[in-house]
């Protein structure tokens, strides 16, 4: 089919997305809109312009609000140097949320300006177009946008939009969120030609702003430790003479929790961090035991890879979440960018400043889209580590368990312990805490856990 835009459009858009891909900046653009008719019809109209090549395409499923939409639209985020068009975004999801309550609005606003803040701040440029359209434009001009579409009801005409809805609260988002370094553009429907060339100008624009690289700029942030500690004053040795007992009458409500879980379409993320040798291991194979394998994954977290570091480092755990109903454990999480990437040189000074306050953004959004979020730090003594590490050392069928890396991590305990404590009192919110579990004897810390694991299901679920 002929393009239906000038050649002269039609080589600024090639040439625009040439210097994009030769900077490597990654950039989403997004389209909202009342009808998704004109949203898919202008992106098929620029597909035919742009080079395949570097990009993709994301038309998320809001309907319902699941759990699992915003880890879906962050796992469409682009890497180095590619585009992704967004057929609807973190946008809908909002207005899918929103339900006439201002508290509700405020939240998913200032969810929305956080997620933002940090795709900027992390090199991701973020182009936000939005389709506006009276009801005497659509009787006019609705007709010319995928005209057959109405004929079936197939995945191809669903909207994934209550229209009523939309309306109604998308300009008080739209106004909450017109940043300076994410501003909307906001584009009148006509005819098809005149809204794709309308389209691709804007796009060109925006495009040659990223390549100045001014939106790059932003404020200096620093870590703030304005929660309570739950590691202060915590006895680490604690009595387990019940624990057989007690994990089977744990094992055996955590396995009827799932079941609910499972029913209500939620997610339960557990977040395990802890010193080495602490037990993590343990606590998460004993929680899995509970559990039916249908319903759970572990994530075990190591060195990112190319394609990690192609994008956003919180990409590669949205990678892992899990789908309505499922839960997923991190054996590791995110909270490397607080403990080993500043200490160890893998991030820089700005970027370790800037980390809790990208992740308390990053836990907000997951919890108020459904997600059940519980992190648990296991707490050990520096004698009952060492004693570990020994018994380790000495026993040829765990001798695998310990690296010199576990070694040169003692030697830096204190600097650790520093990090750890920064770590913890800046991200222990109300809607994600940190639970600090007594870690000495491994089995009253599994029981510790398992019994915070159960108590939150059941808050969240009866």
């Amino acid at each position: 089919m002929r393009s239906l835009l000038s050649d002269e459009l039609d080589d600024q858009l090639d040439k625009v997305q040439t210097d994009i891909a030769a900077s490597q900046i990654p950039i989403i653009i997004l389209f909202e809109g009342g009808s998704g008719r004109v949203i898919s019809r202008v992106i098929n109209e620029l597909d035919r312009n742009l080079e395949p090549r570097g990009i993709n395409y994301f038309h998320p499923d809001v309907t319902g609000g699941e759990a699992t939409a915003f880890a879906e639209i962050m796992k469409a985020t682009p890497g180095k140097g590619e585009i992704s068009l967004y057929d609807r975004s973190w946008y809908s999801l909002a207005v899918e949320y929103c339900n006439g309550d201002d508290r509700v609005m405020e939240a998913q606003i200032e969810a929305i300006n956080s997620f933002e803040r940090y795709l900027l701040d992390n090199g991701t440029f973020i182009i936000k177009i939005a389709f506006r359209m009276s009801n005497d434009d659509m009787n006019e001009y609705l007709k010319e946008y995928r005209p057959h579409t109405s004929i079936h009801n197939t995945f191809l005409s669903v909207n994934h939009v209550d229209r009523v809805k939309f309306r109604a609260v998308m300009p008080q988002i739209l106004e909450g969120t017109d940043t300076k370094r994410a501003p909307w553009d906001i584009i009148d429907v006509k005819g098809v030609q005149e809204t794709v060339e309308k389209t691709a100008e804007t796009i060109i624009k925006r495009m040659k702003v990223c390549l100045k690289n001014a939106w790059t700029k932003s404020d200096c942030r620093t870590i703030k430790c304005c929660f309570p500690n739950p590691r202060k004053d915590l006895e680490l040795d604690q009595d387990a003479s019940d624990y057989n007992d007690r994990m089977d009458e744990l094992s055996e409500e955590l396995e009827r929790l799932q079941i609910l879980l499972a029913a209500s379409g939620r997610t339960l993320v557990l977040g395990f961090e802890g010193w080495d040798a602490a037990g993590k291991g343990g606590a998460i194979k004993h929680i899995c035991h509970a559990l039916n394998p249908r319903g759970y994954k572990v994530a075990r977290v190591k060195a990112p890879t190319q394609e990690d570091n192609e994008h956003t480092y919180l990409w590669r755990f949205a990678r892992s979440m899990p789908d309505a109903g499922h839960i997923t454990i991190f054996d590791r999480t995110w909270y490397g960018r607080m403990m080993v990437e500043p200490i160890e040189g893998f991030c820089t000074e700005e970027e370790y400043q800037r980390s809790a306050e990208e992740i308390n953004g990053f836990e907000k959004v997951l919890t108020i889209h459904g997600t059940i979020l519980i992190k648990f730090w296991l707490d050990i003594d520096k004698e009952t580590q060492l004693q570990r590490f020994n018994d380790r050392k000495n026993d040829p069928l765990k001798q695998w368990k310990l690296t010199d890396e576990d070694w040169r991590n003692r030697e830096k305990w204190d600097v650790y312990e520093k990090y750890i404590d920064t770590m913890i009192s800046s991200t222990n919110t109300p809607y994600a805490p940190w639970i600090a579990v007594p870690a000495n004897n491994k089995k009253a810390a599994r029981v510790w856990i398992m019994e915070s694991v159960v108590d939150r299901l059941k808050a969240e679920l009866e």
